[in-house]
């Protein structure tokens, strides 16, 4: 482990939080929408049910919602990034820093979503402006039946 990360932060390596979410049509009809999605598989289900999914499949990517906690914006961190970032190194900024996305299922109405994030790793670069922290959250994301529906790997970047 990197000597200039603080104690404390290393002892958050390997935590497991755990939010669980009920997903109703409408949440898949509002993502769906609010991407720009116009396929009726996502919000018309007598089209649903001619298609191999045979009802209302969220799109791809919709688990991603679900990456953070919902909470009133007085709690996030001075930066209003997301409290899941909101790790104690000596920095005040953070960035995203980009994530990988695998999807094994597509998301029904009716499912329940747990969401399983750990803090993988943190680890610190120089950059021009001083010390980087990389901050690596990966999430696990599966449904009522503890089947694995998509699973993302997202790195943060938090700078003074």
């Amino acid at each position: 482990m990197d000597a200039q990360v603080p104690e404390d932060v290393l002892a958050m390596i390997g935590v497991e939080k755990v939010r669980q979410y009920d997903v109703t049509k409408k949440d898949i009809k509002r993502f769906a929408q609010a991407i720009g999605e116009t396929n009726p598989v996502h919000f018309d289900e007598d089209y649903a049910k001619t298609t191999r999914h045979g009802v209302i499949v969220a799109p791809p990517l919709f688990c991603q919602m679900f990456t953070f906690e919902d909470v009133p914006p007085d709690r996030l961190p001075s930066d209003g990034s997301p409290v899941e970032v909101d790790i104690p190194v000596p920095a005040q900024r953070a960035i995203g820093g980009g994530s990988s996305y695998e999807i094994f299922q597509r998301v029904k109405a009716g499912d329940k979503i747990i969401a399983k994030s750990t803090l993988q790793d943190v680890f610190v670069k120089n950059g021009k402006s001083g010390r980087l922290y990389f901050i690596v959250v990966c999430t696990e994301f599966s449904n009522q039946k503890n089947e694995l529906v998509a699973k993302e790997a997202a790195t943060y970047i938090k700078r003074v």
